[in-house]
């Protein structure tokens, strides 16, 4: 997962592969005038909501591009697609307008958007600035498990938080994944730390098998992104997992 490929390489998925965008949000008055005219009417008003104008910009940047990319694989106008929520909240799309079972999730932190697609399988995804202060040890006495906070701080000083952010990003996707969202407290499972790859290793009420239901995959960004860590879950196996950059 190091490649990465212009958007005009994209052809058709296979059932159990997964895309994942990556978006360098423009948040210059071009950039918002290409998308706020494609954002529905629910989403314009919520970019309306927001008391800081940049948070306003990346909502309309980041909602922009997640139309504008799941309409390559719906072969519609982006301003078409349909959304709906599932009862734990997680978009999808809305099943009498649109027939398909395509999967996404978006998100975004500084000026990167990220957005992961499937034909098929649940996905999770999440991405961190990591060049930020945040009291990061507290963080992980709080919302880490025990296994998680001594492997973190077993760590040389200097990688500790790195870790930090990496582990986050597990826990976000797999949070995402379930569809649980903060419904499934972060303390309730535990993930691996770097250097290890990305793997669940226990959660609460779930037996070895199903927690073999999910797969972490790590995502290694471009140059251009080295102060971000991202990390995709599937729910299910990805046969391979393409990554492409929106423009």
């Amino acid at each position: 997962m190091s490649e990465w490929l212009d958007a005009t390489a994209l052809t058709p998925a296979q059932i159990d592969q997964v895309d994942v965008w990556m978006f360098h949000m423009n948040t210059t008055p071009p950039g918002i005038k290409r998308f706020y005219p494609i954002l529905s009417a629910q989403e314009k008003e919520r970019s309306e909501r927001f008391v800081h104008f940049m948070d306003r910009k990346r909502f309309i940047a980041s909602h922009g591009f997640m139309r504008s990319v799941l309409a390559r694989y719906l072969d519609i106008a982006p301003e078409t697609i349909c959304y709906d929520r599932k009862a734990n909240d997680k978009p999808i799309l809305k099943p009498d307008v649109h027939d398909s079972n395509l999967q996404f999730n978006l998100t975004h932190s500084g000026h990167f958007a990220m957005l992961a697609v499937s034909p098929n399988l649940e996905l999770g995804m999440d991405v961190e600035y990591m060049d930020r202060k945040n009291r990061w040890q507290d963080l992980i006495r709080r919302f880490f498990t025990p296994p998680e906070q001594q492997a973190i701080f077993a760590l040389p000083e200097d990688q500790q938080q790195r870790a930090f952010f990496q582990v986050w990003t597990r826990k976000e996707a797999q949070m995402k994944v379930t569809g649980k969202g903060l419904s499934l407290a972060p303390t309730q499972f535990t993930v691996t730390v770097p250097p290890a790859a990305p793997t669940l290793l226990a959660m609460k009420d779930t037996d070895e098998q199903t927690l073999q239901r999910w797969h972490m995959y790590d995502v290694v960004l471009p140059a251009s992104a080295q102060a971000y860590c991202a990390c995709l879950s599937v729910e299910g196996k990805a046969s391979s997992i393409r990554q492409f950059i929106f423009q």
